[in-house]
């Protein structure tokens, strides 16, 4: 983090700031018409983008040949509507889709242990309704995610005030965020002991690199994912889910916690990390197929959580 600030910085805390102040002074009753006139005109200005995430859904998915321009028009009012969700959230009116949250009692059994959850969540749909589904159900998650959460540059404006301001419509479910910091510190990692030990949700996004990765087959090809959701849980002996999210309708969307990946502390930490790992991809990969509009990774598929 060396630069002050940037011209990208300003740019996007224009857009969250006046999007914002839009929201606020919208009635949520019109949430849905909002979105879909985003997408019209998003559909008009970023036609390359739609027909690259097709050709990417495609060329990846044979089995969907024929169908990718209209599942990256999905993705699109998906993420649209989304975003305005972000919008909203960060004034005074909050975000109120319909979420159906399914295996909540597979936390219920797993926090019965005592030794806490995490949580291992895929890019899928939306992740602000993942954080309001717990919250609803009375389990607030703590959350890890990086400083610059929000933007994928580090000036000092960007984790300071623009980073910030796109959490604010998430935090206010949160129990805790914990923040891994832009220089590298591993200071945090004492509060992730702390959350598990404390038998708390513990939320981590699973497409993204680490300090320690696996690389595993997926999508026909290889890929890297980091493992650190299954190394705290082996660490700690707490129990590991995974978590995606499906937008079902407009302004719906249903959470499903899957079934537990089983802590196996008989082998070591990095062995059993890495077999995890494989495990999440596998899982993850039958999602996508099944899912494709609801992944968020076609465009950037290693971005950070």
């Amino acid at each position: 983090m060396n630069d002050l600030v940037r011209l990208e910085d300003l740019r996007y805390l224009a857009v969250l700031c006046a999007g914002s102040a839009l929201a606020t002074a919208t009635p949520t009753q019109l949430d849905e018409t909002v979105a879909a006139n985003l997408f019209r005109l998003y559909g008009r200005i970023r036609r390359s983008q739609l027909s690259t995430v097709a050709h990417e859904i495609e060329t990846t998915l044979p089995e969907r040949r024929g169908q990718g321009a209209r599942l990256a028009e999905l993705r699109a009012q998906m993420r649209l509507e989304d975003f305005w969700g972000r919008l909203r959230g960060i004034g005074p009116r909050r975000w109120r889709p319909e979420i159906e949250l399914e295996g909540f009692e597979r936390v219920q059994r797993a926090r019965a242990r005592g030794r806490g959850v995490v949580l291992w969540c895929t890019r899928t749909a939306s992740a602000t309704a993942i954080k309001q589904a717990f919250h609803r159900a009375g389990a607030p998650l703590a959350h890890l995610s990086r400083a610059n959460h929000g933007v994928s540059w580090t000036t000092k404006f960007a984790v300071g005030i623009v980073g910030p301001l796109y959490c604010r419509a998430e935090n206010c479910y949160l129990a805790e965020r914990v923040t891994i910091p832009v220089g590298g510190s591993l200071a945090y990692f004492k509060q992730l002991r702390a959350q598990l030990r404390g038998n708390a949700c513990l939320s981590i996004f699973g497409e993204h690199l680490g300090r320690q990765n696996a690389e595993v087959p997926f999508l026909g090809a290889t890929r890297s994912f980091a493992t650190g959701a299954p190394s705290l849980a082996w660490s700690e002996g707490a129990s590991l889910l995974m978590v995606h999210c499906f937008r079902t309708a407009p302004l719906r969307y249903r959470v499903v916690i899957d079934e537990p990946l089983d802590v196996d502390r008989s082998i070591g930490r990095k062995q059993f990390a890495e077999r995890a790992v494989g495990e999440f991809a596998r899982r993850l990969e039958a999602v996508i197929r099944e899912r494709p509009e609801d992944w968020q990774g076609w465009t950037y598929p290693a971005a950070p959580s």
